[in-house]
């Protein structure tokens, strides 16, 4: 399980992932999508993990598509699909759709900070749940 570095970020900074200027989530008013609409915890893939938050990258949110890529990777646990529970407590499971977000898992940690994958509907599906511009 990881949560969603948009929630306080690194230490309260954002340390300009994606470019700076996204909302780090400090309390509930702060959620402008809501929080039934906002996902906390997800189920991370072992060897993306690595400082024990998932990034999602907002690079390319909300009008190109064609910059989208992942600075980690969910899990795919069940069935190539992901556990997720939100900011009001709800859970749910998405099944990933794109194979790019589901590569052959590699030994020790060898998933790369950085990978591009344009028009990733998966990696749009995380950016519409995960936080806004300031």
């Amino acid at each position: 399980m990881s949560m969603n570095f948009w929630f306080g970020g690194f230490g309260g900074q954002d340390l300009r992932m994606s470019g700076g200027g996204w909302i780090l989530y400090r309390k509930r008013s702060d959620m402008v999508i809501g929080p039934t609409k906002t996902w906390l915890f997800l189920d991370m893939r072992e060897d993306s993990i690595d400082i024990g938050n998932f990034a999602t990258d907002m690079t390319g949110w909300p009008d190109q598509p064609q910059l989208t890529a992942f600075y980690d990777l969910p899990g795919m646990y069940h069935n190539r699909a992901c556990g997720f529970s939100f900011a009001d407590g709800h859970s749910e499971i998405k099944k990933w759709r794109d194979s790019r977000t589901t590569p052959p898992l590699k030994p020790h940690g060898e998933i790369p900070d950085h990978i591009s994958t344009p028009r990733n509907q998966d990696v749009i599906w995380l950016q519409e749940r995960a936080t806004r511009k300031k």
